[in-house]
């Protein structure tokens, strides 16, 4: 079993989370079949996690436990990072529709605050729900550059909501024309964007490298059981094996966690 343990931890490792997150959503859903909601697959997922932490801590010495916590926890703040990166550039793609909407209401005369309401009504997601509040904080009297600010502090990509905010408040305090300046804003996000995603790019490389050296280890441990040289059973004794184990997982976590922190000082 423990053997088992460190192949699937190693597959977690080196599989992209995204590749298989895609190829699911390629898949079209059966006829009479219904997809399982979010939530009731999160409440599957983390009662089964319970139920293998529930074993593990049963079977497997302290030190082990402790170790497959620590690769469990680097595990999901990985994939909730990634999430967090793929929500940001689904934000931005919906905020540049949104911002063409907006361009053409206002270049054909519309109100400000008619044009963000026909950009939020053309909208998805979570630009639609914010949209949808500055225009009626507009209505009802406040500040659209206060608004966009706000927004800015709830959003995942919070430069373009304050570029937004500024590009309204020169026009505000200068009598600038808005569809000028937010068509502007539009094209500054795009280039950004696509900058953005050139050098995500450039990255998968190097990110794909540092899972590949995290699961080295995990390789010649699998290695050293085909040769008979039983290394699980001196990393899972209470004595120093247990020690090396938890050591060699805490630095590999914090390879993991280093190398994503030099990448998202490049995209920053």
């Amino acid at each position: 079993m423990s053997a088992a343990a460190l192949a699937l931890a190693a597959a977690l490792l080196v599989a992209p989370c995204s590749i298989r997150r895609r190829v699911r959503s390629l898949i079209p859903a059966r006829p009479g079949h219904a997809r399982v909601p979010a939530a009731a697959g999160g409440a599957i997922i983390a009662a089964a996690v319970a139920a293998v932490a529930a074993v593990a801590a049963v079977a497997l010495p302290g030190a082990a436990v402790v170790a497959i916590g620590l690769l469990a926890a680097t595990l999901f703040t990985r994939r909730r990072s990634a999430r967090h990166r793929q929500q940001g550039r689904d934000e931005a793609a919906e905020l540049q529709c949104a911002l063409d909407v907006l361009v053409g209401e206002l270049r054909i005369g519309a109100h400000p605050v008619a044009a963000i309401e026909a950009a939020a009504s053309e909208s998805d997601g979570r630009v639609a729900r914010a949209l949808r509040g500055v225009a009626a904080r507009a209505v009802l009297g406040a500040d659209v550059v206060a608004g966009l600010r706000a927004e800015a502090r709830r959003s995942r990509v919070p430069a373009h909501w304050d570029r937004l905010a500024v590009c309204w408040e020169l026009a505000q305090t200068h009598g600038l024309a808005i569809a000028s300046l937010m068509q502007a804003a539009r094209c500054d996000l795009v280039e950004r964007e696509r900058f953005r995603g050139r050098v995500e790019a450039g990255l998968a490389g190097a990110r794909a490298t540092a899972a590949v050296l995290a699961g080295l280890p995990a390789l010649g441990v699998l290695m050293g059981c085909a040769i008979g040289a039983e290394p699980l059973g001196f990393l899972m004794s209470p004595g120093p094996g247990g020690w090396f184990l938890l050591v060699g997982t805490l630095l590999i976590c914090a390879g993991l966690l280093w190398s994503d922190r030099i990448t998202a000082r490049v995209l920053a």
